[in-house]
């Protein structure tokens, strides 16, 4: 199966299991970051998104000294039996220096996995 160029994955995911919140117009949300990648991350959360809503999103990552606070869109939403499971992000605005530390924790997890 061949995806559209508009919903291909540029980067590849790595599993974790890091802690952050996610910030929306009317609530903010403690949740379990299951995957990441420079690019975006799937967060497991049971609460009402919706596709293509701007989030906000904090998640802390060795190698850089404060947390990363980063716009995000919902780019698709997994469902369950009547509810949302979790949602997959892409980051909107990521830092230089951002996406610096990202790469080097994405390349020491993945070192750790061979």
């Amino acid at each position: 199966m061949s995806l559209e160029p508009s919903t291909r994955r540029v980067n590849q995911r790595h599993d974790v299991d890091i802690p952050g919140t996610v910030q929306t117009k009317s609530a903010v949300r403690e949740v379990r970051i299951q995957n990441i990648s420079v690019g975006g991350l799937y967060i497991k959360d049971d609460f009402e998104y919706e596709n293509k809503q701007i989030i906000t999103v904090t998640f802390s990552i060795p190698h850089l000294d404060k947390d990363i606070t980063v716009d995000s869109i919902v780019r698709w939403i997994e469902r369950g039996n009547d509810s949302i499971e979790g949602i997959g992000v892409q980051f909107v605005g990521l830092k230089a220096k951002e996406v610096w530390a990202l790469t080097r924790y994405l390349s020491s997890i993945q070192s750790m996995d061979v």
